[in-house]
């Protein structure tokens, strides 16, 4: 194929400014990621690839929860069935699985938030990774209770039987437009807090 130069209409350029200078915004709000063990610093959020061991194609038999949470933690199917059982309808399809608020808040991980500001759940969010390297980002701030209150499903089960090609775990974001968040073969899950530029 021939190389061919690339032409964009003059309205466009407006927008790509007004893109470029979001994502200069947001990018001095994030901060970086707080400080966790080198076992979890390997898999922050900017990082381009999956987590250790894990390939695309294969289904992981548990998944980790790490970074500010009280302790981490790993959940295989007998864990997670373990949990209270929650069930919702996403497209037709029925899924059973464990409120992703619920899994975070569970004695095994606790979330950890920053105690020194006001309202910490509200800035933090959480990064799940699937064995292919997929992510995608849910702040916790739209899954907590007293906030957003949207279930967020670790699913484990699809219309009463195992998730086969999907994994032993995935994440089903009931009201989204698209399934785009819908991470298959669950292999982490990282939890941060976003920190002010300067801090």
């Amino acid at each position: 194929m021939k190389d061919r130069t690339l032409f964009l209409p003059v309205h466009w350029l407006g927008r790509a400014a007004v893109a470029v200078a979001a994502v200069a915004v947001l990018g001095g709000c994030a901060g970086n990621p707080p400080s966790v063990s080198a076992s979890t610093s390997a898999m922050a959020p900017h990082a381009a690839h999956a987590p250790a061991g894990a390939s695309e194609g294969i289904s992981p038999s548990s998944f980790t929860v790490s970074g500010a949470v009280g302790k981490r933690a790993s959940f295989d199917l007998a864990a997670l069935q373990a949990l209270p059982a929650v069930t919702q309808t996403v497209g037709g399809n029925t899924y059973t699985g464990v409120s992703l608020w619920a899994l975070l808040n569970d004695a095994s991980v606790g979330l950890k938030p920053d105690t020194a500001v006001r309202n910490p759940v509200l800035s933090m969010y959480a990064v799940l990774v699937g064995s292919d390297g997929y992510r995608a980002v849910v702040s916790l701030a739209e899954i907590a209770p007293e906030s957003g209150n949207r279930v967020a499903l670790v699913a484990y089960s699809l219309n009463g039987a195992p998730l086969g090609r999907n994994g032993m775990a995935r994440l089903v974001m009931a009201g989204d437009v698209k399934p785009g968040r819908s991470v298959a073969r669950l292999a982490a899950i990282e939890i941060f807090a976003a920190q002010p530029s300067g801090r």
